[in-house]
């Protein structure tokens, strides 16, 4: 035993200082890999995949949100946006377009309103898998957990681009409130967006 106890304690022992120098640069080797796992191909695609999934919770939010917000308007700004709109809502126009652009048929009304109700679906799904798939790769997404994307959504789409593709009149011929409404959509969207991926992570990455 005597032996035993000169050949241990002739050892070299590890110094308290190197063994935590040794065990942040262990742990600065697994954070490392773990970023590089994040950013891998197969971490995208499940991330987008997340995203998808969130893309849908978030527009069927967005959907409560906005009926809820267009009962509280008062009846003649609902009938002014109505009539400028012509009673067809962006998705179904843009339905419309692709069906007599692809296929050379013109929609019924309840035609419009199903098809368009797919484009509404798709869209909100689709910018879910863009979201999931550059979320914590693209800082501009990550602003403010999926509000500040929801609002970037609003401001391009809703207020710059639905007009300029004709699928809706000029931004500047609608009610403040339709904005304030539209605003508020996008930013439950992004909310939602944003924490329902968060939780899919946790639950399933």
């Amino acid at each position: 035993m005597a032996l035993l106890h000169v050949v241990c304690s002739a050892c070299p022992r590890e110094a308290p200082k190197q063994r935590e120098m040794n065990s942040a640069k262990r742990e600065s080797k697994m954070e490392q890999a773990r970023r590089k796992n994040r950013n891998g191909l197969g971490s995208i695609f499940t991330d987008a995949l997340f995203g998808l999934v969130a893309g849908a919770v978030a527009t069927f939010i967005m959907d409560k949100v906005s009926g809820y917000l267009y009962e509280l308007e008062d009846e003649q700004t609902r009938r002014y946006e109505e009539n400028l709109r012509g009673n067809e809502y962006p998705p179904e126009v843009l339905a419309e377009k692709i069906s007599e652009t692809v296929a050379g048929v013109e929609l019924s009304k309840e035609q419009k309103q199903k098809y368009g109700n797919y484009v509404h679906w798709s869209y909100g799904i689709m910018w879910g898998g863009l979201y999931g798939a550059l979320r914590g790769r693209v800082l501009l997404v990550d602003v403010a957990d999926g509000v500040g994307f929801g609002t970037g959504l609003w401001l391009i789409g809703d207020e710059v681009m639905m007009p300029l593709m004709g699928l809706s009149p000029p931004s500047t011929e609608f009610p403040w409130q339709n904005h304030a409404r539209s605003f508020a959509n996008h930013a439950a969207y992004g909310a939602t967006l944003g924490i329902t991926h968060s939780l899919l992570r946790k639950l399933c990455g």
